[in-house]
Parts: C-alpha cells; sequence; structure tokens
C-alpha cells in the first residue's frame, strides 16, 4: 500500500472512529431527553374542589388507556409544586407510563393553575384534598376503579397514611410512599444535622445547636399562643418568611405512627441509604414495625446508593434539588430515568403490577418475610 493509501485509510479510520463515538453519544443521550416529553401522551385535564380552592390537574394515560395495569396519583413533597414538579418528575412518570401504568398530578393550592395558598394546609388539609383529586379521577376515568392508588414523596409520608385509614380507603388499591419521615421534629433535627455535618461542625457542637433551636421554637411558640409575640416578629427571629412559620407551626406535632399503623391496604415504602433528608434506616425499621403486618403484600425497602429522591447518590446527592450544580442538572437531563439508582424505578413498577388487581391478595412470591428486605 502507498503512502498515501495509507493517509488516506488512517482518515477513514478516525472518521469512522469518530462517527461512531458521535452515534454512541446520542443513543446514551436521546432516551434521557425523551423521558423529559410527554407531548405524545393521550391526556384528560381533571380539576377538583376541595372547602378552599378548586385544584387543577392532569391524567396522563399509557399507550392502553382503556385498560392501564394501575392509575397512580401523585401526591407531592413540601414546596410549591406543580403537577410536574417542574420538570423533575417526567423521567418517573414516562417509566411508569411505558409499565402501563397512568398518572394524575395536580398543581398544589396556589401553583399553577390551581387556586388557593398550599402554605395554609395542614397534614389532614393535604390528606382531604388527595381524597378530592382520588374521587375527581374516579368519577372522569371510571377505567380506574379498582386500580387506583397514591405514590408520593418526602412530606406526603404525613398524607398517605392518612388517606390509607380514612374514608376513601376502600376505593385504594395501592400506596407507595417513598422517602417518608414518620416524625416531624426528628426529621427536622436531622435534616439539621446532615447540614451541620456538611459544613464541618463538630458532633458536639451540632448537638448544642439543635438543643438550642428546639428550646427556641418552643418558647416562641408558646409565646405566639399566648398573645406575647405576634407572628411576624416570631417569624424574624427564626429567620424563616411568616406563612412559612405559621405552615411549620401548624405541621410541626404531625407523626405518622398512629396512622401508618392503621393502613390496611397493600403498602410499598422506599428509602434511599444515602438520604440526606431523612434517616432512611431509623423510618425503614419503625415502618417495619408498623405496616408489615397489616397487609401480605407490604413491603418496605431501603435501595442502596440512593439518595432522598432514590436518585444514584453518586450523582446528585444534595438536599435540595436548588443546591444542584449545573453539570449535576445537566446529567439529570441526559440520563432521564437512568438517573434513579439501580432498581429503584423497577422495584415500584413491579410491586404496582403484582398487588393491582389482587385485591388484598399478593401474587406468588410476593409474601410478607420477602417483602421486608432492607
Amino acid at each position: 500500500m502507498t503512502r498515501e493509501r495509507r493517509g488516506i485509510s488512517r482518515i477513514l479510520l478516525g472518521a469512522a472512529v469518530v462517527a461512531a463515538v458521535l452515534a454512541l453519544g446520542l443513543f446514551l443521550i436521546l432516551p434521557g431527553l425523551s423521558d423529559f416529553d410527554l407531548d405524545a401522551r393521550a391526556t384528560r385535564e381533571i380539576s377538583f374542589d376541595t372547602p378552599s380552592s378548586r385544584l387543577s390537574g392532569t391524567l396522563f394515560l399509557p399507550d392502553a388507556p382503556q385498560a392501564p395495569a394501575a392509575v397512580a396519583l401523585l401526591v407531592h413533597g413540601d414546596g410549591p409544586q406543580d403537577r410536574v414538579s417542574a420538570g423533575g418528575y417526567l423521567p418517573l412518570m414516562n417509566a411508569l407510563l411505558d409499565s402501563g401504568i397512568a398518572v394524575y398530578s395536580w398543581d398544589k393550592p396556589g401553583v399553577g393553575k390551581s387556586q388557593g395558598n398550599w402554605l395554609d394546609q395542614s397534614m389532614d388539609d393535604r390528606a382531604s384534598e388527595a381524597e378530592a383529586a382520588l374521587r375527581a379521577v374516579l368519577r372522569d376515568y371510571p377505567q380506574a376503579r379498582g386500580r387506583i392508588g397514591l405514590l408520593g414523596f418526602s412530606q406526603a409520608g404525613w398524607v398517605l397514611p392518612k388517606v390509607g385509614g380514612g374514608p376513601a380507603a376502600a376505593e385504594i388499591a395501592f400506596i407507595v410512599s417513598i422517602g417518608a419521615a414518620l416524625d416531624w421534629q426528628r426529621q427536622g433535627a436531622y435534616f439539621t444535622r446532615r447540614r451541620l455535618q456538611a459544613e464541618g461542625w463538630s458532633p458536639e457542637r451540632i448537638a448544642e445547636h439543635i438543643a438550642s433551636r428546639r428550646q427556641t421554637e418552643e418558647r416562641i411558640f408558646a409565646d405566639i399562643d399566648a398573645g406575647r409575640l405576634e407572628s411576624t416578629a416570631a417569624a424574624h427571629d427564626l429567620g424563616i418568611p411568616p406563612h412559612r412559620l405559621e405552615f411549620v407551626r401548624r405541621n410541626l406535632s404531625s407523626n405518622a405512627s398512629a396512622d401508618l399503623a392503621r393502613v390496611g391496604r397493600p403498602y410499598l415504602a422506599l428509602w434511599g441509604a444515602e438520604d440526606l433528608n431523612v434517616d432512611a434506616r431509623a423510618n425503614a425499621d419503625d415502618a417495619r414495625r408498623l405496616v408489615l403486618a397489616n397487609n401480605p403484600a407490604n413491603r418496605v425497602t431501603v435501595i442502596p446508593s440512593a439518595t432522598h429522591s432514590l436518585l444514584r447518590d453518586g450523582l446528585f446527592n444534595h438536599q435540595l434539588a436548588e443546591q444542584w450544580p449545573w453539570y449535576t442538572r445537566a446529567a439529570f437531563v441526559l440520563l432521564g430515568r437512568r438517573a434513579y439508582a439501580d432498581g429503584a424505578v423497577k422495584t415500584i413498577t413491579d410491586w404496582l403490577h403484582a398487588v393491582v388487581g389482587q385485591g388484598d391478595k399478593p401474587r406468588a412470591g410476593l409474601t410478607a418475610a420477602a417483602s421486608s428486605a432492607a
């Protein structure tokens, strides 16, 4: 072969390698990007009323809309969440839809097209809201009957058990809880401890700070109750907005233990092992004690190498999504559903397919003993 031909061959080989790399990059990137697109999905707009406001949401339907495997109502965590959580829900929603599971989600009060103010709510209010959403979906989409349930995140851990043991319980086929805490104050202390650990505080200094903050809050809330202090001044003293102060004050004593013990519907409780917001192992241990005996389909699982939202901890482990640097946000967009820790999404979809349509009887192989894996 002449030198000229060898040169041409090297150029062609280099071009082929570059093309292969680009093709591989597109192969890896495009599926992630498609997980943020719901435009091709069939939808139904469903609104409903609560005693305080009218709320708006969307039912997203799988490819076989007349016979969904299940219908999951998404129950938000803390904050001003719209129906897709500013895009954060989209990869999970697409994964559920691809598995034949319909998804209904609504804007929280005062967000998007919904009226009201979510900061005015107690956890009882939020539970009543979820019940109203469930009734609205059953009204407008009767195919959901017998296969409708709740899938909630974080703060929803105080909402789901109330609904599961409340007047709408008979209509609920399943409940899925992700990153829930049982006790509000214990969760707040854990969140603060992990934040201060990341800032380099010593264990002794952290313990002192948490105890002091707790005493300050108790004193301030007592002064508000006694009329010795206005909420605006109290909020200033605690360094939080007045509406947020009232929200915390209204819900400070929340504890899901009693409600959780009463739930008889199939219950899947999931935590990420590397959760920085909630003590995953302690709450999972409590949940095992409270729910595993309630229904043979119940399962309590801690997902290895997963965050509060069940994402991969190596890339996404921050307490708040607002703390993500630009490259973490880019990774989430490029990865889509693959941003979730190994097995996290499959655990949800497999369990839903196993229990929905089976009443209170799980399919073969899904027993209480097998459901207690850590």
